[in-house]
């Protein structure tokens, strides 16, 4: 039988995702020499740091109604988190020390459109473990990792043109 998540679990772990693509992100556009890669990085940086506060607020409203977690004893919300950290970087040191060995822009948008489609999996692997509520707010994180994608995907097709 398969668990249904709460909208309270997603929101825990969409955080988590979000403040490590921005810690990734953040460290790539320090480190980077290109001016559209920096601009690139940090844009999507911001875009993940709003997107953390955005759900940070959302979980801290949900906690103060008392909600009840689909999962309410301890080893089964460690294996929620597990399973997030086990699909993404382990913490923010993880996703920097990731961006720091990065060699290339190029090499930088291969590893961020893996992380975003990672990401994307994720949503899609617990879509269908949601109540109709919680439906919506995945859909909405699909659209703007997407969207992510969109934008790492054209900035890399402009590199592999002028490299």
């Amino acid at each position: 039988m398969a668990k249904t998540f709460s909208i309270e679990e997603i929101v825990e772990m969409a955080v988590k995702i979000e403040e490590d693509g921005a810690a990734f992100y953040k460290t790539l556009a320090e480190l980077s020499k290109n001016k559209s890669a920096k601009e690139i990085f940090g844009y999507l940086q911001g875009e993940e740091k709003e997107h953390a506060a955005a759900f940070q607020s959302i979980y801290k409203e949900m906690t103060q109604k008392n909600f009840i977690k689909a999962f309410p004893n301890e080893e089964a919300n460690i294996y929620l988190h597990l399973l997030v950290e086990m699909r993404l970087f382990k913490n923010q040191k993880e996703a920097e020390d990731t961006a720091r060995k990065m060699r290339s822009e190029q090499e930088a948008i291969d590893v961020a459109l893996n992380v975003e489609k990672d990401t994307i999996l994720f949503y899609y692997e617990i879509i269908d473990g949601v109540d109709e509520e919680a439906k919506e707010v995945v859909k909405k994180l699909i659209e703007q990792e997407k969207n992510h994608i969109r934008r790492l995907t054209t900035f890399l097709k402009q590199i592999i043109k002028t490299g």
